[in-house]
């Protein structure tokens, strides 16, 4: 029997949950998309002709409380994760939710306690975890691929956060809404951080806003931004490797992506010389052992069932969907497919967002006060 899944936020002409999440659902068998759920009756019945969903909703509720709706995929903006979230895990539904999972800790923690007291599986979509280039690297690490891991180096420089934004995006320059450039492009970043080479123990940060307003692509229009777009992270693993973290928004031009392990026997390097993260890229992955000292080519597995040159729409105006992008989701909703019918745990749950929603606060208290921060997840 298939999973029935319904979308809060499947847009017919834009946004993630059309773009992404209805091409990767359309081509696994587990999941049959059934509902979908839109702001105005409009746009909803578009939607689903569109899709071919049998249920069009104006109201979230309506679509939770659907008897065919199995799993509940949330694609909206940040700011509304939490309240139609939890709606849906007090319906008892499983769920699908981007990240940020909250647009504060104290939310999510809300959601991940909910999600385990109703027993349902939960997942966020931090889907760099299913990068093939990312996979194969955690692999590598945890075999001893390259020795004892000396250093961990993570580096991005993306357009996001700058000083231009169109008017529908502007909720993301208000830091109360949790869509900042350390929410967003920083939580995927330091994930995939976190995948490959462990935790973190203790670090130092600096978080800082370079744009402390911006245009509006529309308008011309002058609007106070108080989000943050530059991180800065030093610090020490778990594991004892030195750790340095470097996430620059609002860069014009030398956009690119790196995450690279050191070993005492040799070098991992994950990345893409783009303006896109480290969950949308086609990752790359190059390493090196003794005796060799200069970087190659390392081959990773592909998702055979998600077909390149797919028909879709775009996320954000000027964005088109890379196929890594798909591949991603596509290994996440496989892992919930079978937690779902097994019954047993998913990965990354919502445990797995909250965690990382602290770390984040851990790197903001680091930056407040000046002063090193030992890292608790619990």
């Amino acid at each position: 029997m298939t999973i029935g899944v319904g979308i809060i936020g499947a847009n017919p002409d834009k946004g993630w949950g059309s773009s992404v999440h209805v091409p990767v659902l359309h081509r696994l068998d587990d999941f049959d998309l059934v509902a979908v759920a839109t702001t105005r009756a409009e746009t909803a019945e578009r939607s689903a002709a569109a899709f071919g969903a049998r249920h069009a909703f104006t109201d979230p509720q309506a679509l939770i409380d659907c008897p065919d709706v199995d799993l509940v995929a949330v694609t909206v903006k940040a700011p509304d994760h939490y309240r139609l979230t939890m709606l849906a895990l007090a319906a008892g539904k499983h769920v699908y939710c981007e990240w940020p999972l909250a647009a504060t800790t104290a939310q999510a923690a809300e959601m991940a306690a909910l999600a385990a007291a109703k027993g349902v599986r939960a997942m966020v979509g931090l889907q760099a975890r299913g990068a093939p280039a990312l996979l194969r690297a955690k692999t590598l690490v945890a075999d001893g691929h390259i020795g004892r891991v000396i250093a961990v180096r993570l580096a991005c420089a993306l357009p996001g956060g700058g000083g231009r934004r169109s008017r529908e995006g502007l909720y993301v320059i208000d830091k109360a809404n949790g869509a900042s450039t350390l929410n967003i492009q920083g939580g995927h970043a330091i994930d995939a951080l976190r995948f490959v080479a462990g935790d973190i123990a203790s670090l130092a940060g600096v978080v800082a806003t370079q744009f402390d307003a911006v245009e509006v692509v529309e308008t011309g229009e002058r609007v106070a931004k108080d989000a943050p777009d530059q991180i800065l992270v030093s610090g020490l693993m778990v594991s004892g490797a030195a750790l340095s973290i470097c996430i620059s928004g609002g860069v014009v031009a030398g956009h690119a992506i790196a995450l690279e392990v050191f070993g005492e026997t040799g070098t991992l390097a994950v990345g893409w010389p783009g303006p896109l993260n480290f969950q949308m890229s086609e990752l790359t992955l190059t390493g090196a052992t003794l005796p060799e000292r200069s970087l190659a080519a390392i081959p990773v597995a592909d998702s055979g069932d998600i077909p390149a040159g797919l028909p879709t729409v775009q996320p954000y105006p000027g964005v088109d969907v890379p196929h890594a992008t798909l591949v991603n989701v596509a290994h996440l909703y496989r892992g919930l497919a079978a937690a779902i019918r097994s019954g047993g745990p998913v990965a990354p749950d919502f445990g797995t967002g909250l965690e990382l929603h602290r770390l984040l606060d851990t790197i903001i208290a680091a930056s407040d006060t000046g002063h090193v921060q030992s890292v608790d997840l619990r």
